[in-house]
């Protein structure tokens, strides 16, 4: 086990930090007036990348730590630990492309709300999303477009 997994919160929250600032710089995807549907799909595709990193959580990993190419989204172990020994903390992200497929409108509601399914919010370390409600739509169309 490397350092970074011995003590991973610390090294997790830099590295989000730091990916997230350098994503935020970057300009969103440009949106041709050809296809709305299109469009909307590969801004979801563009904010689970590289805003707000789903992929990071929710996509297993190879014995080297990289995301396995065609299976992001289907679900993974969670890496880190909780510093929170009282917080109550997921050691699983769920497969994201199967609720998007049978709950589209409850991944919307949990990223708008910042409220699950099951009326309260997700166990950490899923942070607490206020999207608006085209940018949540997004990452339903996107995942619901994955195979």
């Amino acid at each position: 086990m490397t350092n970074a997994f011995r003590r991973p919160f610390p090294y997790a929250l830099g590295l989000i930090a730091t990916v997230a600032v350098g994503a935020a710089q970057r300009p969103a995807p440009s949106t041709s007036p050809g296809s709305e549907a299109g469009a909307s799909i590969e801004r979801g595709r563009y904010l689970t990348h590289e805003v707000a990193m789903c992929v990071q959580c929710h996509s297993p990993r190879d014995a080297k730590g990289r995301i396995i190419e065609g299976r992001e989204f289907q679900g993974a172990p969670i890496p880190i630990v909780s510093p929170y020994p009282e917080a109550r903390f997921a050691l699983a992200a769920p497969n994201i492309r199967e609720l998007a497929r049978s709950s589209g409108e409850s991944i919307v509601r949990l990223l708008r709300t910042g409220i699950g399914r099951d009326g309260k919010p997700p166990d950490l370390p899923m942070p607490p999303f206020r999207m608006n409600a085209e940018d949540a739509r997004s990452i339903v169309l996107y995942l619901q477009s994955l195979d």
